[in-house]
């Protein structure tokens, strides 16, 4: 899987408890996620390395066409987080991809300040790591994240994942204190709750 890709592909669809939903990122249009991201820069900005200005037009159709194409060979996984019965509002993120490991996807996730504070993070995160858990060949998942971002971090040990070590890795952003802590849950042990707070 390090290289290669997945034979079974994720959910284009995955319903959080709560009334929201993570969908498949070109199933979103390019104008909800330019006005999500470019709205809360400042937030978004803090950790996200590709939210450091608002995106253009350009660059969001780019990415999303490279998302799209990755998705279909079984490589990485990008979600944008809606609202149940709205596919034209962006309350957040998450992805699945490889981290260089062999049988291991990493997961990472974001929320818009105006939907911080109602769990939603911890229920993507949540959903995103039964979801990898179940696919074929993928034996852990892993979150990463800055030693600085303690929301962030708060989220791993809740989902029953478990601290291996922590890592000098540069920063990207104005608030990384550089140092990674690298989270990995294994499929042992307790599940995640998908009604985690």
């Amino acid at each position: 899987m390090t290289e290669g890709s997945l034979s079974r592909l994720p959910r284009e669809n995955i319903e959080l408890p709560g009334g929201a939903v993570l969908r498949r990122r070109s199933l979103v249009s390019d104008d909800a996620f330019i006005d999500a991201v470019a709205a809360d820069v400042g937030h978004l900005g803090e950790w996200l390395r590709w939210a450091q200005h608002p995106p253009t037009r350009e660059e969001t159709e780019g990415f999303r066409a490279e998302q799209d194409a990755d998705w279909d060979a079984g490589r990485s996984f990008v979600y944008v987080l809606t609202p149940a019965d709205r596919f034209d509002e962006v309350l957040g993120g998450g992805a699945m991809f490889p981290n260089g490991e062999d049988g291991v996807l990493e997961i990472g996730y974001w929320v818009c300040s105006p939907a911080t504070g109602r769990g939603l993070a911890t229920r993507a995160a949540a959903a995103l790591t039964e979801e990898g858990l179940a696919l074929p060949g993928v034996r852990a998942m892993e979150i990463h994240c800055d030693q600085a971002n303690v929301r962030s971090a708060g989220i791993p040990p809740r989902l029953g994942y478990r601290l291996l070590r922590i890592e000098p890795d540069e920063p990207q952003t104005a608030a990384e204190a550089g140092q990674s802590m690298v989270w990995r849950h294994d499929g042992a042990g307790p599940r995640p709750l998908l009604q985690a707070p």
